[in-house]
């Protein structure tokens, strides 16, 4: 697949009657407005920061599901939150005759906007077009991070088509593999079997628990930070704040939409993608409106995104040695003296192998480095030791 920059043949315009509602904004909006798909008219892919593609559904009956509509009668509605953000909305996903070719189509749109830089927001459709997405990376040949907010760990059985249910199992074993790190944010324990968190834990994944995030929303920060994709269930949500979710517990509102602005604000994000919107659960439109917010907490964050590597940037950053208290080994944190996000270096490929010593540095907090300095490895280090060697 040689994506170019031709997409209209995967997309379709804007309704209509929606596209009305972006004119509405053009007069409203104190900044630049949303730049829309119409007839005959595809949004400029140079000149954007962040698109939107949206993908309508088929029920079993083979009725439509169109979700993506009623969130963008949302997003439209609000005032958009920065004067030098571009956003561009490329309209929806042509569908295919079977989900497959949904899923093609969907994987040649995010390759191209991968290769444009272009921060990518998917909204409506089912959480496995991640996989879609997922795959959508293999152009770039490089290592993938991918960040999932659900209350699930969705393994599944991998010798089964593609589901909801399994697309975590078939990114890991898929081929060529490019992915690196695989974190769960917001899991609950008792929707999960055993077995399968303990399989994240012998791959060296990530997985936090919902109640992690409820005593500080701060510990997802680092997994966003290095996070190429963040996939959203919004099934994760807590009923209360997302009626369209049939979850009593989940994430509130206020912490689905801090992990989307972290996601913007991280050096890496390229691609969000919110799904498992049903309007038909969701009569007054709240999760609609949710949704949106969600959209505009990532474009927020993307507005404000700061390029920072500590090793490229040294004096923008203060150095910390943490002695182990067993042997000479040492590790070596870095703390950014402008917005106090902490990385913590990894050594990896000494010792028998004979190859020189290299270093990987991963993002973390300041509960990694007071874990150290209390003589206690932490388990980020050797989770990403492990893969490393």
């Amino acid at each position: 697949m040689k994506p170019s920059d031709d997409f209209s043949f995967y997309l379709d315009p804007i309704d209509e009657e929606v596209a009305e509602l972006s004119i509405k904004q053009r007069g409203n909006a104190p900044f630049r407005p949303i730049d829309i798909h119409t007839p005959g008219r595809l949004p400029d892919i140079d000149e954007a920061d962040l698109v939107i593609v949206g993908i309508d559904e088929r029920n079993a009956d083979g009725s439509m599901i169109c979700a993506p509509d009623e969130i963008r009668k949302k997003l439209y509605s609000l005032h958009l939150p920065d004067a030098g953000l571009k956003i561009a909305d490329l309209g929806n996903i042509k569908q295919g005759a079977t989900a497959k070719d949904t899923q093609v189509a969907l994987q040649y749109v995010i390759s191209g906007l991968a290769l444009h830089r272009t921060m990518a927001v998917v909204i409506g459709g089912r959480q496995d077009l991640t996989f879609a997405i997922y795959a959508a990376y293999e152009i770039l040949e490089s290592t993938v991070n991918l960040a999932i907010a659900d209350a699930r760990v969705d393994m599944g059985e991998f010798r089964e088509e593609l589901s909801e249910e399994n697309y975590l199992s078939k990114i890991v074993i898929h081929k060529p593999s490019y992915l690196f790190n695989l974190s769960v944010l917001g899991y609950q324990n008792y929707l999960n079997d055993p077995e399968t968190l303990l399989l994240m834990d012998k791959l060296y994944f990530d997985t936090v628990r919902l109640g992690e995030v409820k005593s500080d929303p701060r510990c997802m920060e680092p997994h966003l930070r290095q996070a190429d994709i963040l996939s959203v269930d919004t099934g994760s949500i807590k009923n209360a704040d997302g009626p369209g979710s049939f979850q009593p517990n989940g994430f509130t509102g206020e912490e689905i939409c801090r992990l989307a602005r972290y996601a913007g604000l991280g050096d890496k994000c390229s691609t969000l993608g919110i799904f498992n919107y049903n309007p038909d659960h969701d009569p007054a439109r709240q999760t609609a409106m949710l949704i949106a917010q969600i959209v505009w907490h990532a474009a927020e964050g993307l507005g404000n995104r700061i390029k920072e590597y500590p090793l490229m940037n040294k004096p923008d950053f203060l150095e910390y040695k943490v002695q182990m208290p067993e042997g000479s080994e040492h590790i070596t944190f870095f703390k950014s003296k402008r917005t106090d996000k902490w990385w913590m270096n990894v050594p990896y490929a000494e010792g028998d192998t004979g190859r020189p010593v290299r270093h990987h540095l991963i993002p973390c907090n300041y509960n990694d480095y007071e874990l150290a300095a209390s003589g206690e490895v932490p388990d980020l280090w050797w989770r990403t030791y492990r893969k490393l060697t």
